[in-house]
């Protein structure tokens, strides 16, 4: 990453004077400033971001907070997604490839309060999943090392930090993480929505608490599916499986730029016990399993003695697209009813 980086520089720095400075020497100061990583606090904590993002923002800081050649940063910034740097370190071939493919979007929106400001630089939103990615700096110098690791984090929920859709509040699964930068923070949160969200809205992002610190922080960003949603496959494959008293309907799957959604409807006596531990787990044309997620009940209604429930479950999107997928139900040989496999061509 920083390889790439000192090429757009030089490529910049060709068209305008600038004092210089080795770039050796840059990267030296850059790596000898970062520090370890730590988990935001959170629902659920995915990878760490890896070191060529904080790298890539320490250098920023150190060249503007300089006054050198700041024009030719900002440039270089607009040209590399600061969610692609994150995200080619994080283990998510879904997110990596769907980056790679230009689905992220460049947002930049910023809201400062109490001496602190936070910046929103890239978001990626298909029918799985939304992805945000954040900067928190400041100037403060109380809130520096000596009090790490709780300054600069922004809880999920409230009063950290709360997403709503025309006023009104989502709920959904969310799951972040974020790594020390100096004075600041930066930062990924990911948030599991239930397939409800418009095509294309404003997300409002409300922020009443940065670390110990109360202000208000709030902020609009332009969120639109309507890339990811035309190179989404959706397959109705309709075929189900018995496991004793209970049917397993595979109801559609949906191929997005990040995310493999599968609905299933299980339908079972009132007292059944299987649930979504049981679902058939999805293996590739190579034989790997496609990597879960999460999973949510959609919907559940009782008629009569009988249950039946809609249950999305997301994976990661394959970096290469299977033929097809063999769905294999887990569990029934243990309560003895053997059955075969489902297979569903992708093609």
């Amino acid at each position: 990453m920083d390889e790439l980086i000192r090429q757009e520089l030089q490529q910049e720095a060709n068209s305008c004077p600038v004092q210089s400075i080795p770039w050796d020497n840059i990267r030296n100061r850059a790596f000898n400033n970062a520090i370890s990583n730590v988990p935001l606090g959170r629902i659920a904590v995915i990878r760490k971001i890896g070191y060529g993002f904080v790298v890539m923002v320490i250098i920023g800081g150190l060249l503007v907070g300089s006054g050198l050649i700041s024009p030719v940063m900002a440039r270089t910034l607009e040209r590399i997604s600061v969610i692609k740097a994150m995200f080619d370190f994080i283990r998510d071939s879904g997110l990596q490839n769907a980056i790679d493919k230009g689905f992220g979007t460049k947002v930049n929106r910023t809201a400062s309060d109490k001496g602190i400001l936070v910046a929103i630089a890239d978001v990626l939103y298909d029918q799985g999943r939304l992805d945000i990615g954040y900067t928190v700096t400041t100037s403060r110098q109380d809130l520096g090392p000596e009090d790490y690791p709780g300054d600069m984090i922004i809880p999920l929920g409230s009063p950290g930090m709360q997403f709503f859709v025309n006023n009104k509040p989502i709920y959904d699964t969310a799951q972040g993480t974020c790594q020390k930068l100096g004075n600041g923070r930066v930062g990924l949160v990911e948030i599991y929505h239930r397939g409800d969200l418009p095509e294309t809205f404003n997300l409002q992002i409300v922020i009443h608490q940065i670390g110990k610190q109360n202000g208000e922080w709030v902020l609009t960003v332009p969120v639109s599916r309507q890339r990811t949603d035309a190179a989404t496959k959706v397959l109705l494959p309709m075929k189900a499986v018995t496991v004793g008293q209970t049917a397993i309907l595979i109801k559609k799957i949906e191929i997005a730029p990040s995310s493999t959604i599968i609905e299933y409807e299980l339908t079972q006596p009132v007292n059944g016990q299987l649930g979504w531990q049981n679902l058939p787990r999805p293996i590739d044309d190579k034989g790997n399993y496609l990597r879960g997620l999460t999973c949510y009940t959609v919907s559940k209604h009782i008629e009569e003695n009988m249950k039946t429930e809609v249950i999305r479950e997301i994976f990661e999107t394959p970096k290469i697209l299977p033929k097809y997928l063999v769905f294999v139900p887990i569990g029934a040989d243990s309560i003895g009813y053997p059955t075969a496999n489902i297979k569903v061509l992708l093609d």
